[in-house]
């Protein structure tokens, strides 16, 4: 028996997501290779993330040392990408 289909969901970006990610200021092509592993995944497995809230999501993206989280919702049809942070460093 094959393994059921799972369902693609669309990807939205919201400006803040867009306006965030130029900001920092990453070469376009490599940022949009890690964009689109986040896209592949969350788009058809969006519980992959860890929850945050009721509707707010968090994703781990791009190398570890980059420490860049998205944070993202999602509904039946679509991912919506809300913002892109990159990680707080601890102080001790």
């Amino acid at each position: 028996m094959l393994p059921e289909e799972c369902k693609h969901r669309g990807i939205r970006k919201e400006p803040q997501f867009e306006q965030e990610l130029l900001q920092l200021g990453f070469d376009p092509v490599r940022a949009d290779e890690f964009v689109e592993g986040a896209e592949w995944v969350l788009s058809r497995y969006p519980d992959a993330g860890t929850k945050l809230a009721k509707k707010v999501w968090f994703l781990p993206i791009g190398r570890p040392s980059l420490g860049l989280s998205l944070y993202y919702t999602f509904d039946e049809d679509y991912v919506y990408f809300l913002s892109l942070q990159r990680a707080s460093e601890e102080v001790d």
